[in-house]
């Protein structure tokens, strides 16, 4: 990815910047829920998510947890956010990158849907 940067000129560069400032901007307003396939249980603080439709068990640490939990159909990914800010003491970057990456992941195991509002 470096190697490719370097060969892209400062203009094209901000051009590749702002579009994935813009899909960061569309994801953070997406409204996430669980699949119907998928029960997730919470037991000390970490939980367990079965996917019926594939057997699989996933296993969430107490963050992805708190994030699991809000992740109801009815709070945006910024919303979730804001709550994460103000129960960890990470920066808000950090919190919003781990977020994203981890929403992401649920996404393409099949456990996560995200409703674009």
């Amino acid at each position: 990815a470096e190697a490719a940067r370097a060969l892209l000129s400062h203009e094209e560069r901000q051009q590749v910047e702002r579009g994935n400032q813009k899909k960061r901007q569309e994801l953070v307003a997406a409204v996430p829920q669980p699949s119907a396939n998928v029960q997730g249980t919470t037991l000390d603080g970490e939980t367990v998510l079965l996917d019926f439709s594939s057997g699989r068990y996933y296993t969430l640490n107490r963050v992805g947890s708190a994030v699991w939990e809000r992740c109801t159909g009815s709070e945006t990914l910024q919303d979730i956010h804001a709550t994460l800010c103000a129960r960890y003491d990470a920066s808000p970057e950090r919190i919003a990158d781990d977020l994203l990456a981890l929403v992401t992941q649920l996404g393409h195991e099949g456990l996560l849907t995200l409703e674009r509002r």
